[in-house]
Order: structure tokens, then sequence, then C-alpha cells
């Protein structure tokens, strides 16, 4: 038999008493050269790449299938947010205000967080050198910990933003309910265009006065917001607060029980105008309107669309003191301001009476103010020595500067504030399933223009007192569907002068032709008025 080749001996020889290599699994020796290798600076520098990729520092020890893990999920949920923000903007909004996708996303942000944070305590580990000394242990400990303390708490902020939204979604917005339908019993559209039968949505603003040391809740602004789904340009309808003899329509109860309108036959009882619809028609008829969650919103759906010629499809119910709450979240609101505005203080209920008083102080004039809560509220509402016309041009220029100041980075910095402020602002019948094509709509509105319609007493044919509806309805029409310009024409041929036998034409007579709609840009523009303006 022949011995041990000589070669062999020599190895032996040289590695007597040499320790064995760590095992690696399957049996293998992993070369005694990669654990020589680990230092503490590298074990620290790859510690702190984990926080800025979560896995990456993983990637350079045995667990290194898990790190590839976590950093592909995390660049594929970066590089999808980032093609919807560029490339499907409205689509990717649209899909976030889904409750079942909010849900899930706070539950996967917190997972994913806590995931991040281990991995970089097991980056660290397993890269430290065998056996540190005790400086190496605690300066380690202290990097760890503040590294895996950012990412929980970054995931759990997160996750508690996501949660807000989600529960705001669901105490805000209606259930699921039926699939909302056009006139004709047609859906609003389908999946590739979801307003495809819709050609305007009619969304009703309301604002109560609803708050402490208050007594039910008198809608004394009420704005239909007529818009066009396609291009996002928007009506605003304004009608003042005192108008009389609001109708029903024919198919409603209401109808029934007021069948010359909203009325006792006096035009100027104040208990029978428009504002008083909200809590009076509940308390007199509390079987008229059954199976809706808020029935004087109801009443005011039906009794504006019918005056307006257009059906309201949805309600947005705002409270005093919401909407301050609101504005402050916000980081307050600029607008122009053309005349002093009242804070506080009352009309005398007469002329020459005793019990009206002063405000406690003025809004100053000027063009880019930036009011808070409290002084936009006023602003909005302020009625001392100023018409209600005054205060509902006012009204409009608060829903421009809200629709256009709501800048995504101003929403974001005080994203948890406005949460919580919505929830107590805001009562809607939209229903959540309706939200993602609501929010697309939305930025169309945002980016389109806005225009309005102001009815006031003894213009353009108006009376609060006796309106003429038909004329109301065809000024609307007018409005969302105005005439086509005209076209430059000819200068017409002279005619020859009459003649003595010629019969005299009578004069012509004023134009009935109604105001056109008027820009809201132009309307909230900064055009110092005259101080007093006219009182009513």
């Amino acid at each position: 038999m022949a011995g041990p080749e000589p070669h062999a001996h020599a190895y032996e020889a040289a590695h007597a008493g040499a320790p064995a290599s760590p095992a690696s699994p399957g049996g293998r020796h992993r070369p005694q050269r990669a654990l020589a290798n680990k230092s503490f600076g590298s074990s620290l520098g790859w510690t702190a790449a984990g926080m800025l990729l979560p896995g990456l520092g993983l990637t350079r020890t045995r667990a290194r299938v898990l790190g590839l893990i976590l950093l592909v999920l995390f660049v594929l949920a970066v590089a999808f947010a980032a093609v919807g923000a560029l490339l499907a903007r409205d689509l990717a909004l649209s899909f976030l205000v889904l409750p079942g996708v909010l849900t899930g996303a706070w539950v996967v942000t917190i997972v994913f967080g806590v995931l991040w944070a281990g991995s970089i305590a097991a980056t660290h580990l397993m890269l430290r050198p065998a056996n540190p000394p005790l400086w190496q242990r605690l300066l380690g400990s202290l990097v760890v910990g503040v590294l895996a303390l950012g990412i929980t708490t970054a995931s759990f902020l997160t996750a508690r933003s996501i949660r807000d939204t989600a529960l705001l979604v669901d105490s805000v917005f209606g259930q699921d309910g039926a699939e909302p339908v056009t006139d004709n019993d047609e859906p609003f559209g389908n999946a590739t265009d979801p307003w495809a039968n819709k050609p305007r949505l009619n969304v009703l603003i309301l604002g109560g006065d609803a708050g402490a040391g208050r007594e039910g809740s008198r809608t004394d602004t009420v704005i239909l917001a007529s818009i066009d789904t396609k291009t996002g340009k928007t009506v605003l309808f304004s009608l003042p607060r005192q108008t009389a003899r609001m109708p029903f329509p024919t198919w409603s109860p209401l109808h029934t029980l007021f069948p010359d309108g909203f009325t006792n036959g006096n035009g100027l009882d104040q208990n029978y105008a428009l504002n008083a619809i909200y809590d009076t028609v509940p308390r007199v008829a509390p079987d008229a309107l059954t199976g809706v969650e808020d029935p004087g919103a109801e009443a005011l759906k039906q009794a504006v669309g019918e005056a307006l010629g257009l059906r309201v499809d949805y309600y947005a119910m705002v409270n005093m003191d919401g909407f301050v709450e609101f504005v402050n979240a916000l980081g307050g609101i600029t607008v122009n301001i053309n005349s002093p505005v009242p804070v506080g203080g009352k009309n005398p209920t007469r002329v020459g009476g005793s019990d009206g008083f002063p405000p406690d102080r003025w809004l100053v004039p000027g063009p880019n103010q930036k009011l808070n809560g409290t002084d936009a509220l006023w602003f909005a509402r302020g009625r001392y020595h100023t018409t209600d016309y005054a205060r509902m041009s006012r009204q409009r220029c608060v829903i421009q500067a809200v629709v256009q100041q709501a800048q995504p980075a101003t929403v974001l910095a005080n994203y948890e504030a406005l949460t919580k402020a919505s929830s107590r602002i805001v009562a809607t019948d939209v229903p959540n399933r309706q939200l993602p094509r609501m929010v697309s709509l939305g930025l169309r509105v945002k980016d389109a223009a806005m225009t309005s319609v102001s009815f006031e007493n003894d213009k353009d044919g108006f009376s609060t007192v006796n309106p003429d509806w038909q004329l109301v309805r065809e000024r609307v029409q007018l409005a969302i569907n105005p005439p086509p310009a005209p076209t430059a024409t000819p200068s017409p041929t002279p005619s020859p002068l009459p003649t003595a036998s010629a019969v005299p034409t009578a004069p012509p007579t004023a134009s009935t032709t109604p105001a056109p709609p008027s820009s809201v840009v132009d309307e909230c523009a900064y055009n110092p008025a005259p101080w007093p303006p006219t009182e009513e």
C-alpha cells in the first residue's frame, strides 16, 4: 500500500495546533479571513446605511436574503409612489381615500417599521467584532437605539396619520350605500370615466350658526356649487338667507304640506325664510322625510334644487366652531379686504332702535390679509353696518381662498390637525365609496375658473319676498350654459333720414337680460370700496 504523499505531511505540520475554522451551513468551513475583516467602524457604517435604506446593512451579513427582500419592497413602494404622483396623480390620490386601503396601509406601515428597526439592530450585532470591549458595546447600543427609535417613531406617526384619515372617512362621510344615479337612473359613470353620465355635480354648501350658547341652527349661508365634471369649472349660486316661499318638488311629501312654498302667507315672516328650513321642517313635519340621516339638510336640498331647477346631489354642512378650528389647522387663509369688516357687533332690530351695539374691533382693509380662524369667520359672517349681499360675496371669497390655498405642502404640514378639525367641521351625505372620484374632481376644480351668481333683492328681477322661480331657473341655465360669444359683424349701411310722414317708433326698452356670472377671482380682488357702505 502506498504511503501518504509528502505534501500532505507538510500541510498537517504547518497547521498543527491551529484553531479550527468555524463551520458554515452545509458542513463547509467559512474562510477565517471573513471574521478577521470585521471592524467596529465598519459595523457602525453599515448600521447607519440600514437606516437610510431598509435592509441594506443586512445584505453584508448571513441574513442577506432578508435584507434584499426589505430593500426591494422599499424601492418598489417608493417607485410606485413616485410614478403615481408624476403620471397618475388623480388615480393615486383617489386610491388613498378608500377605507379598506387606508386600514391596510396603517397596519403595514407599523409592521414594516418594526422590521426596519429590527434590521438595524441585527446588522450591528452580526457585523461587529467578536467579544468587543465595553466601550464598543455601549457606543454600539447607543447608536442602534437612536437609529431604531427614529425609524419606529416615524413609522408610528405615519401610521397614526393614515389611521386618522381612515377615521375621518368613517366619521364624516356616509357608508357605502348604493351607486348614485343620475336623473335618468343611470350610474354616474364607469371604471374608465367616473363621470361619464354626470356632466354636472351639484353640491349644496350650508353654513350653520350652531355653537356654544345657541339653540338650534340657522343656515345663514346657502350656496350651491354647480361643477362641470369634465373641466372642473364651477358656478356658485348664492341665495339670501331671508328668501321666502322656497318651493318643494311635486314628488316630495313636503310639497303636499307646503303647496305654495315654505310660507305662512307672509313673505316677511323670517320664521318661514330660507335659513329657517333646516330647523323648522323636521320639527313641524317629522314624518315627511324618513330614511335620511339629516332631515333638515334633505329639506334644503329639495327646496334649493327646485328653486334653481337643478338636482342637488350632495350637501356639506359647516358649523362655526369647526370652521375656526379648520382654518387654524390650515395655517390661516389670505384674502383681500376692500372695506372694514366688523368683528362682533349687532345692528338694531329696527331703525332708531337701541338694542344694537358696535363691534369689538374691525378687520383693516388691505391686500393679501392673513386671517386666523376667528378673523376668517367674522370676515365671512360680519353684519354690523354692512349688507347681506356684501357678506355673501365675502363668503364666496372664503370658499375660493380655501380651495386655492389648500396646497399639498400646507396640507401635509398640518395633516393631523386638519383631519381632527375636519371631523368636527363638516357633516355631509357624500358616501365614502364616492371619495375617489370626488378627489379627482376636486383637483380639477382647484385649477379651473370659478364664477358666481348672487340673487339679490330688487336686482335682475329677483325678489326675496315673492321670488319669480321661473326667472331664477332661466338665469341659472344661462349661467351654466352661457351662449357663445358673438362674432364680429360688418357695420350696417346707414339708413336714409326719415321723412316727415314716417311713423315714429317706440323708444327702445331697457334690457331685461340679467348680468352674466362674475368671476370670483375678480370679485375677490383688491378694489377698495368707499366707507361706510349702504346699509340694508
